[in-house]
C-alpha cells in the first residue's frame, strides 16, 4: 500500500509538470521530438517510482521513416506507462473521452496528437476514425487498443473494427504489440501496484491486402491470435 500511495503521489506530480511542459512546447516544436521527450520522462519516472520492470523484443520491426498503427492488447491502466515510455516512435493515442476528464492530463493529451473516441455514439466514433485515418495519411502514426477496453481478466478478447479500417483507409501497416505481465502489475478495477515484471513483444508488419475485405473478422482474428501468440507467457 506504501508503494502504491508513492507511485501516485508520483504520478500526479508528474502528471502536472509533464503535462504543462507538453502544452508549452506543443506551440513551440512543431517536429514532436520535445513533446515526445516529456511523454516518455512522465511514464518512465513512474515505472521507475513503481519498481517494476519492463523487457522489450522485436524492437527492429518497427519502421522509424513511415507512419505505423500501432495494435496492442489492452491488460491494464500500467499499458499505458510501459507503451509510453519503451516505444521509441512519437504516437498519437486514440482514446475513450472518459480520460480527456483529467484536469491538465486532458489537454495535454490533445496538444500531444491523441484522438478522442466516443464509444457511446457510433457516428462521432466513427468521425473520429476518419480524423486519425486522415492523420495518418499525413505521416502521424498512432496507438490503438483493439479490444476497445481493459481486459478483465488479462486474456485477449474480440477485436473491434476500428484498427481494420484505419489500416484500409490509410494504407498504413499494423505494427502487432503484445504485453503481458501488466496485468499481474495493475490488474482492472484496482489502482493497487503489485511489484513483477512487464514484457512487450513489437511483432512484424502486418497490412490489410484488397482481399481481407471479404473476411474482415478473419483478418481480426489473425491479428489477435498474431499478439497472443507473440507473448511473453
Amino acid at each position: 500500500m506504501i508503494r502504491t500511495l508513492w507511485v501516485w503521489t508520483v504520478g500526479i506530480f508528474m502528471t502536472v509538470l509533464c503535462g504543462s511542459l507538453i502544452v508549452v512546447f506543443s506551440f513551440l516544436d512543431s517536429s514532436g521530438k520535445c513533446l515526445h521527450f516529456f511523454a516518455r520522462l512522465w511514464a518512465r519516472t513512474i515505472i521507475a517510482a513503481s519498481g517494476v520492470r519492463v523487457k522489450v523484443r522485436g524492437e527492429r520491426n518497427l519502421p522509424v521513416d513511415s507512419a505505423i498503427i500501432v495494435t496492442s492488447n489492452h491488460q491494464g491502466y500500467f499499458d499505458i506507462f510501459v507503451l509510453m515510455g519503451y516505444l521509441p516512435r512519437h504516437l498519437g493515442w486514440i482514446a475513450k473521452k472518459e480520460l480527456y476528464r483529467i484536469p491538465v492530463f486532458s489537454f495535454a493529451m490533445r496538444r500531444y496528437g491523441n484522438i478522442m473516441i466516443d464509444r457511446s455514439n457510433r457516428e462521432r466514433a466513427r468521425r473520429s476514425l476518419k480524423a486519425a485515418a486522415d492523420k495518418i495519411r499525413e505521416g502521424q502514426s498512432v496507438l490503438i487498443f483493439p479490444e476497445g477496453t481493459r481486459s478483465p481478466d488479462g486474456k485477449v478478447h474480440a477485436f473491434k473494427k476500428g484498427c481494420y479500417y484505419l489500416a484500409e483507409a490509410s494504407g498504413a501497416p499494423i505494427i502487432p504489440v503484445s504485453i503481458s505481465g501488466s496485468f499481474e502489475v495493475m490488474p482492472k478495477k484496482t489502482f493497487r501496484l503489485h511489484p513483477g515484471t512487464v514484457h512487450v513483444v513489437i511483432g512484424e508488419p502486418v497490412y490489410v491486402q484488397p482481399s481481407d475485405g471479404a473476411d474482415r473478422n478473419g483478418f481480426l482474428d489473425r491479428l489477435r491470435r498474431t499478439i497472443i501468440r507473440n507473448q511473453v507467457c
